[in-house]
C-alpha cells in the first residue's frame, strides 16, 4: 500500500460523500485507515492517517468565517467585482483590494486565514483576464 493510493481515494471520497450520514463516512474512514496503516513508511503512513481524519471536513468543504476580518473581506471583494470604468483603473483598484484582503486575513482568526486568502484567486483572475483582454486590444 502506498500514500498515493489512499489519498487518490480519500479525494474520491471528498466528492462522492458530500450528501453521506456520519455513519457512512465513518465506515470509509475506518476502512482507509486500515489501508494507511499498511504503507510501511513511517512518514508517509503519518501523512496518510491525517488524511484520512480530515475526511470528514473534506466533504463539508471551507466554512464562511464569523470574524469581522472575514465579514469585511467578501465585501471588499463583491465591491471589486462590480467595479465599472477604465479598465487600468479597475486593474489598480483590484490590486489594493487584493492586498487588503491579504491583510485582513493576516488578522483574522487563524482558522480563517486561508478561507480568506482564497477570495483573493477571484482578484487574480480577474486582474488576468482584464490584463489579457487590454493588450490585445
Amino acid at each position: 500500500m502506498d500514500y498515493e493510493t489512499v489519498n487518490e481515494q480519500i479525494l474520491n471520497l471528498a466528492w462522492d460523500l458530500r450528501t453521506a450520514d456520519d455513519a457512512t463516512v465513518a465506515d470509509h474512514q475506518a476502512r482507509l485507515r486500515l489501508m494507511a496503516e499498511q504503507i510501511t513508511d513511517d512518514l508517509w503512513r503519518r501523512r496518510a492517517l491525517q488524511r484520512v481524519n480530515k475526511l470528514p471536513e473534506l466533504i463539508r468543504g471551507p466554512q464562511p468565517g464569523k470574524s469581522p476580518e472575514y465579514s469585511q473581506a467578501v465585501s471588499l471583494v463583491g465591491r471589486a467585482h462590480g467595479l465599472e470604468g477604465p479598465t487600468d483603473e479597475r486593474i489598480a483598484e483590484l490590486k489594493r483590494t487584493k492586498r487588503m484582503v491579504a491583510d485582513l486575513a493576516r488578522q483574522a482568526p487563524r482558522n480563517e486565514y486561508m478561507t480568506i486568502m482564497r477570495m483573493n484567486s477571484s482578484l487574480v483572475r480577474l486582474i488576468e483576464w482584464l490584463e489579457s483582454a487590454d493588450s490585445e486590444a
